[in-house]
């Protein structure tokens, strides 16, 4: 157990907290056990049952605050961070855990370039980077490292498979996840710190549409070394349009052999309600720790890591 990890992560956790106290943020708590998790297809939940009188509620345990936090969004507050525990099934490897921490932030009324400025900040200060990081978009990124147009294929499989001569593959996204593995981190790797931005609309999640651009969407992530620490959206704030994603992610859910997951309704009740333009973020805070101290993988900050 390294011990040292712990006292290196208490030091993180203060100076996060006063990051955030010194931009007027409010620190902010939310369930970690909820009805509806999410529906992505790339993020399953871990199923939790809790027991009231003599019902019994299929429950889960969060793989993010971001509803939660959206909602308090729309009930009037307009800056808001929180550091908690998330749970999501699936691999154990040198970079991922089914139990983490994430450190999660919004701003109403603000870009989502607002919010990298954020990012960098922060990321900057904690681990001793000087100067602006890098933004490019994810169009770049794959032309650049691959000669690849992920934007021009998008949502079009046999299109992207024959551009990349990668076989044949029944779904693009599917695709696009083994490239970006295979050809474009390793060549984001080479980069230093770098966001990027203005993903495929395919792959918007929760992002709204880019105004200069409906192909793509106002999405980010921040890489550190080749490392993954952020994930940030100007927030989709149309009740509509996300319910059809949520509905459109159960069916690559069917498709692909997983449970669909219960719609998030008070969370779409909530956007009916009136979402401001809001835009947000989560970093690794395991990651990002990681990086401080020099650690080669996940377990060497998480003391009680699943698997060691």
């Amino acid at each position: 157990m390294n011990l040292g990890a712990i006292a290196a992560r208490a030091a993180l956790n203060r100076e996060v907290r006063a990051f955030f106290e010194s931009r007027d943020f409010v620190e902010v708590e939310t369930p970690q056990i909820v009805v509806a998790a999410g529906t992505d297809p790339y993020i399953d939940p871990i199923p939790a049952q809790l027991t009231v009188g003599r019902e019994m509620r299929a429950m889960s345990l969060h793989t993010s605050p971001e509803f939660a936090m959206k909602e308090l969004l729309a009930a009037g507050m307009e800056r808001i961070y929180q550091i908690c525990h998330v749970w999501r099934d699936g691999e154990i490897t040198a970079l991922h855990n089914p139990e983490f921490t994430l450190l999660e932030w919004y701003r109403a009324g603000v870009p989502y370039d607002v919010i990298m400025d954020d990012v960098e900040a922060l990321v900057g200060a904690v681990l001793d980077i000087d100067g602006p990081m890098q933004r490019m978009t994810m169009q770049q990124a794959w032309l650049s490292a691959c000669g690849l147009d992920p934007i021009q294929t998008a949502g079009d499989v046999d299109a992207l498979a024959e551009a990349s001569g990668n076989g044949r593959w029944e779904r693009w996204d599917e695709l696009f996840f083994d490239l970006m593995l295979e050809r474009v981190e390793p060549w984001v790797a080479e980069q230093g710190a770098v966001f990027i931005t203005e993903w495929p609309t395919e792959l918007a999640v929760l992002a709204r549409r880019c105004s200069h651009d409906p192909r793509v969407a106002e999405r980010f992530e921040l890489y550190v070394d080749g490392v993954e620490l952020a994930n940030g959206f100007g927030e989709l704030t149309d009740a509509h349009e996300q319910r059809t994603r949520f509905e459109i992610d159960n069916s690559q859910r069917r498709a692909i052999g997983k449970p669909e997951q219960p719609m998030p309704d008070r969370f779409l009740a909530a956007l009916s309600r009136g979402l401001p333009q809001s835009s947000g973020v989560a970093v690794g805070l395991d990651r990002l720790l990681m990086l401080r101290v020099g650690a080669s993988q996940i377990a060497d900050v998480l003391p009680f890591a699943l698997e060691r």
